[in-house]
């Protein structure tokens, strides 16, 4: 019976109207009403004196042939036979120790 009373209660209360108005409108508020500033264009004086006009230099072609190098010769002198990685191990821990293999 209890439970019928708090049950009936709860409901009525769910039921009227609340003068509580959850949304919120934020003011609005007018753009700011001012001119942006004009400046002056900047004047600047022409130099005294005109740049001067370098001539490009001239290199004296070298007194000496350029290098020639023959051909690499790879392979040409190996001696041994290659060689094949069969495994490779690089381990570490968490101590600072490591290993590798």
């Amino acid at each position: 019976m209890k439970l019928f009373f708090i049950a009936a209660f709860l409901a009525v209360a769910a039921a009227a109207p609340s003068s509580y108005k959850p949304e919120y409108k934020a003011p609005s508020y007018p753009a700011p009403s001012y001119q942006a500033p004009k400046y002056p264009t900047p004047s600047y004086p022409s130099p005294a004196y005109p740049a001067p006009a370098y001539p490009a230099p001239a290199y004296p072609a070298p007194a000496y042939p350029a290098p020639a190098y023959p051909a690499p010769a790879y392979n040409k002198d190996n001696k041994y036979a290659d060689i094949t990685i069969t495994s490779q191990s690089d381990e570490r821990n968490l101590d600072g120790s490591s290993q590798w293999r």
